[in-house]
């Protein structure tokens, strides 16, 4: 392995939460006690009505099975439909950004996936995380390794590894001073298409604000078809990563949920690997469907278990 694109799933984040031992989950995010405020002991649930209401209203389910069924009656014409859309994107944002504080907090060189990163960054031409959690760049961070963000003011001195996140991040935002008259937790779906000499810009809350409230919280709810890929910065960020696919000799890609929500994404940016490059499907539990679809791209498939293949020597 010369050259290779990561691709990075929700499996990454349940590891690391696992390994340093922490009592929240990333599959429950409506579990993290998120305060409203820096410093405040009301909760951040209870100033979002339309979000307390629809989890009061199913208390035995699930937190992402709750996700689902939204997504799945969302109706866009329908205002409390958006209200809770809008909570829904605010409450993860901050809930993520709450817990990437908590990760910030407990870090542990031990990580393996950690050391895994800094082994082999000289042989990263890029990542792709369809999570909007802080993951991918703490661990680049903790190992002292440079990177920057497509879509996001670090495309200006484009150093290190590209890190696109194309479902958006729970430290994007459109910028102070660009939305007036706003009102927390009550944006409906700007979506944030800002054009700065020519270029699709996101901006990124500093690491002090990340508990504060988004102008507009520019995510993609998981189960849902991202409105996104419309959006300029989004399609710049994959023409940069398609060019960066043609050129590698691996695909690694680390517990990526195959939903079929992201599968037109997924497979546009898989197709543009080479047919002679290896892909990795690193996983512990296995997606037939998916791996039949990169099998199509490429014959060399290997699945493996994240174990065997933090022993391997690549």
């Amino acid at each position: 392995m010369d050259r290779a694109l990561l691709i990075v799933g929700n499996g990454l984040s349940i590891n690391l939460y696992e390994h340093l031992g922490l009592t929240i989950h990333p599959s429950y995010p409506f579990s993290f006690n998120v305060p409203s405020a820096p410093g405040s002991r009301r909760r951040l649930l209870d100033e979002l009505p339309c979000l307390s209401e629809m989890l009061a209203s199913n208390p035995e389910v699930e937190d992402y099975a709750i996700i689902h069924d939204f997504v799945q009656h969302y109706r866009r014409d329908n205002k409390q439909d958006e209200l809770r859309h809008a909570e829904l994107r605010q409450y993860l944002s901050l809930a993520y950004s709450h817990a990437s504080i908590l990760l910030l907090g407990q870090w542990r060189t031990s990580w393996r996936w950690g050391a895994w990163l800094r082994n082999h960054c000289s042989r990263l031409a890029g990542v792709v995380s369809f999570n909007y959690d802080l993951v991918p760049e703490i661990a680049l961070n903790r190992a002292a390794l440079s990177f920057h963000r497509l879509g996001t003011p670090e495309e200006d001195v484009p150093n290190g590894i590209p890190v696109f996140k194309p479902h958006g991040s729970c430290d994007f935002d459109m910028g102070e001073g660009f939305v007036g008259g706003y009102t927390p937790f009550k944006a409906i779906g700007i979506l944030n298409n800002r054009i700065i000499n020519g270029r699709g810009r996101v901006s990124v809350v500093p690491s002090h604000r990340l508990s504060q409230a988004r102008f507009e919280a520019d995510i993609v709810l998981p189960f849902e078809e991202s409105q996104q890929t419309r959006l300029l910065w989004v399609q710049q960020g994959y023409k940069t990563v398609f060019r960066i696919a043609q050129t590698v000799d691996a695909l690694i890609v680390l517990g990526l949920s195959y939903h079929p929500c992201d599968r037109p994404e997924i497979d546009s940016l898989i197709s543009q690997v080479p047919p002679g490059a290896e892909a990795w499907l690193v996983n512990p539990t296995p997606n037939e469907t998916f791996e039949n679809m990169v099998k199509r791209v490429t014959d060399k498939v290997m699945r493996v278990t994240p174990h065997d293949f933090l022993r391997m020597r690549l």
